[in-house]
Parts: structure tokens; C-alpha cells; sequence
């Protein structure tokens, strides 16, 4: 292949985004490494305070905000209709970041993190937006600039807070890497007709982020939980579990973006679904395979590999199966969810987040120890699984829930949960 054409390649075509979209999250998790090595795992788990507080209010919209903005493809390839969009997504930011802050102060967090856990909250809203951003900027010949900015922050700042030893330096340098796509549509234009276009971009938004926004509200509680059931140390051991689970679950995502991609055609919505799970299918299979060797790299001491079994002490065996979860539930809930499923997905994620949460308020105790701090948030997701009930999609969710409540039946009869 001749370098104009690899050159080609790697900035134009969906390609060159994913690669985009997933290089600040990639970057997350060695930053997140290096900070656990280099200032220990209670120091990952203040990072993820931050980041999981942040992410709450931005939950709201931030599902459905990506989108929403590719629908108005017409209007985002204009100079003006670009600032329009720009100025309505930094007056959601803005949103976010003083409730968020509001919010914080009045819990007592104190000034400083309340400040950098409201700045994340805004970086994340523009992050949620990238994603359709960037083909824009490879229409207008800005890939590669955008690329560069992003990468100053992330994984050039971001690395060097984290060997620093500073979580909300990392923090910072993490928002604004995955915010920067979104952040160079900001242009001078009209308030009241910004104000205006973000009143419409979140009407149209939040029926989309409703059942993320469940989910997402019980990840603070739990890990808020964990750390005084657990402490600290262990807390940061299974975060950093946690952001490889993540990632799976991204990589799983995008492999049923391109599954519905491919096999949209012929056919009622039904017909490309039922393909479209079927050619996802081996993907999930391949990554649970992947989620199963972390689990083991994590818990199980192997004499010939350094940090094999460092965590094992935080590890359960529920954990296994809770590596696996994200990575069906969350793209079965997503890509393969028909017109029924997207009525009642939402009611059954509110239901079973307000259970979840209700727990961990009255009673944390067994279910940290147990299932650790990430564990409702898979649970929570579980659950949805029942609620996919659109045919064909609904036999293979059904079979997907049996797998899943069985393997936790089966590990919390063989194991026991973390000892504190």
C-alpha cells in the first residue's frame, strides 16, 4: 500500500474515528495504571471519584446527544450551523458544571475537588458530542489537527499527572482530551439562539440517556460505599479492574455498530436485528474470553509473571462473571433494542437502579463484599436484559439473562466475597 493511500486511510472513513473516540479511553487506562504504580490504588480511586461524581448529571443527556447532532447533518455542515451547535453544547456544559458543583459543595466535598469534579461533568457533556464531531472535521481537513490537540492532552498530560501522582491533574488532562473534538465547535453567535438550539438538542436527547442515567447513578454510590467497607487500597484495586471491563464493553459496542451497519437492508427492523446479533455473536464470545484471562491475571498468583494475582485480595468470584456483563448487556441494550424494547428499557432501568441504589443505602454491606463496588452497575444492567422484548432480539436477551444470573449463582456458591 502506497503511504498516500495508508495516510488515506487512517483520516478519512470510520476507521480514523473509532480510532479517535477510543485513543482518550485507551490512554485512560495506562494513565490509570501508571497512577496506581506510581502513587498507589487509593489514589485511583479519589481519580475515579472524581470521573464517576462528574459523569452523573452529564448522564441526563449525554446517551443521547451524539445522536441527536448526526440527525442534523445539513445544519453541522455549515459555518454557522457548526457555532450554533458550538454555543448550545458550552450552555449545557455550563449547566452541568454548576449543578454539579452545587451539588459537591453542598455534600462537602470541599472547594478544590468540587471544581475539578464539576469541570469533568463539562468536559464529559462535550465528549458525548465528539463522536459526531469528528467526521465533520474530516469533511473540513481538520482531522489531524484535532488528533494532535487531542493527544497533548491525552496521553502526553494525562501520563505525566498520573507519574506525578496527582489524580485531579489526571482528571483534568482525561476531560479535556475527550472534550477537545466538541470544544473546537465554540464560536462567537447568538445567545438567545444558542439557548434556543440547546433546549431542542436535550428535548431530543434525554429519552435516549434515561436508562444510562439510571445506571450511572448507582456506580457513585457503590463506590462511596466501597471505600468505607473495603477501603481505599482495594477500592483502587477494582476500579482499575473496572476501566479494562469498560473498554471491553466499548470494543464490544463498536463491534455491534458495525454488525447493524452491515446488515441493515431488506426487511422489517426484526429481520436486520436477528442478523445483526448473529454477527455479533462471535465478537462477544472472543471478548469474554478476553474478560475471562484479566480476571484471572488480576486474581490467580502466576511465579513467572510480574503483578499476576496483585489484586487478589479485592477479587471475588462474582467478578468474573461482572467482567462479562457490560459487554453483553450494554450492546445488546444499545444496538439491538426495537420500538417496544425502547419504551420499556428505560422504566425497567429506573426500577431496577432504584432497588440497586435503595441497598446501598439501607444495607451495602453484603453486596460490596460480594459483588464488589462495580457490581450493581452489572447488575443493573442484568436486569435490562428482561426488558428487551422485541422479537427475535428477546430469545437471544433471554438466553443472554440465563447465562448471566447463572454464572452469579453459581459464584456465590463457590466463593465468598472479600473479607475486610
Amino acid at each position: 500500500m502506497k503511504l498516500s493511500s495508508l495516510l488515506r486511510t487512517l483520516t478519512h472513513g470510520g476507521a480514523a474515528v473509532a480510532f479517535a473516540v477510543l485513543l482518550p479511553r485507551a490512554a485512560s487506562l495506562a494513565a490509570q495504571w501508571v497512577l496506581a504504580l506510581a502513587a498507589g490504588p487509593a489514589e485511583l480511586a479519589a481519580l475515579a471519584n472524581y470521573t464517576s461524581r462528574g459523569m452523573v448529571v452529564v448522564a441526563l443527556v449525554s446517551a443521547g446527544l451524539s445522536p441527536t447532532l448526526s440527525r442534523r447533518a445539513r445544519a453541522m455542515a455549515t459555518r454557522a450551523g457548526r457555532a450554533l451547535a458550538g454555543g448550545a453544547i458550552a450552555l449545557i456544559a455550563l449547566a452541568a458544571f454548576s449543578v454539579t458543583l452545587a451539588y459537591e459543595l453542598w455534600a462537602g466535598l470541599g472547594v478544590v475537588a468540587g471544581v475539578i469534579t464539576a469541570f469533568f461533568s463539562a468536559c464529559s457533556l462535550f465528549a458525548a458530542a465528539s463522536k459526531s464531531v469528528l467526521p465533520i472535521w474530516q469533511l473540513q481537513g481538520r482531522f489531524l489537527q484535532t488528533l494532535a490537540v487531542v493527544l497533548v492532552f491525552s496521553p502526553v498530560a494525562s501520563m505525566a499527572a498520573a507519574m506525578a501522582g496527582s489524580p485531579a491533574a489526571v482528571a483534568v488532562a482525561l476531560g479535556l482530551a475527550g472534550a477537545t473534538p466538541a470544544l473546537l465547535l465554540v464560536r462567537p453567535t447568538r445567545l438567545w439562539r444558542a439557548a434556543r438550539y440547546a433546549v431542542r438538542v436535550v428535548r431530543h436527547a434525554a429519552p435516549y440517556s434515561v436508562a444510562n442515567f439510571s445506571t450511572v447513578v448507582v456506580y457513585p454510590l457503590s463506590l462511596s460505599a466501597s471505600q468505607s467497607i473495603l477501603g481505599d487500597h482495594r477500592t483502587g484495586q477494582q476500579v482499575l479492574y473496572w476501566s479494562f471491563v469498560a473498554a471491553l464493553s466499548q470494543a464490544s459496542q463498536a463491534f455491534a455498530a458495525r454488525a447493524v451497519a452491515g446488515t441493515v437492508g431488506p426487511g422489517g427492523e426484526a429481520d436486520w436485528h436477528a442478523r445483526a446479533v448473529r454477527a455479533w455473536l462471535p465478537s462477544a464470545v472472543a471478548l469474554s474470553a478476553i474478560a475471562v484471562i484479566l480476571y484471572v491475571l488480576f486474581a490467580v498468583p502466576i511465579p513467572w509473571l510480574p503483578f499476576a494475582g496483585a489484586a487478589r485480595d479485592a477479587m471475588t468470584p462474582t467478578m468474573l462473571v461482572s467482567g462479562m456483563g457490560p459487554l453483553i448487556t450494554d450492546a445488546m441494550c444499545v444496538y439491538f433494542c426495537g420500538p417496544r424494547s425502547r419504551r420499556a428499557l428505560p422504566v425497567g432501568s429506573v426500577v431496577s437502579s432504584a432497588c440497586l441504589a435503595g441497598m446501598l443505602l439501607l444495607a451495602p454491606g453484603p453486596l460490596i463484599r460480594h459483588f464488589g463496588m462495580f457490581g450493581p452497575s452489572v447488575l443493573v444492567g442484568v436486569v435490562r436484559l428482561a426488558f428487551l422484548i422485541d422479537a427475535p432480539v428477546r430469545r437471544y436477551a433471554l438466553g443472554a439473562l440465563a447465562l448471566l444470573v447463572a454464572g452469579f449463582a453459581l459464584a456465590l456458591a463457590l466463593g465468598r466475597g472479600v473479607v475486610v
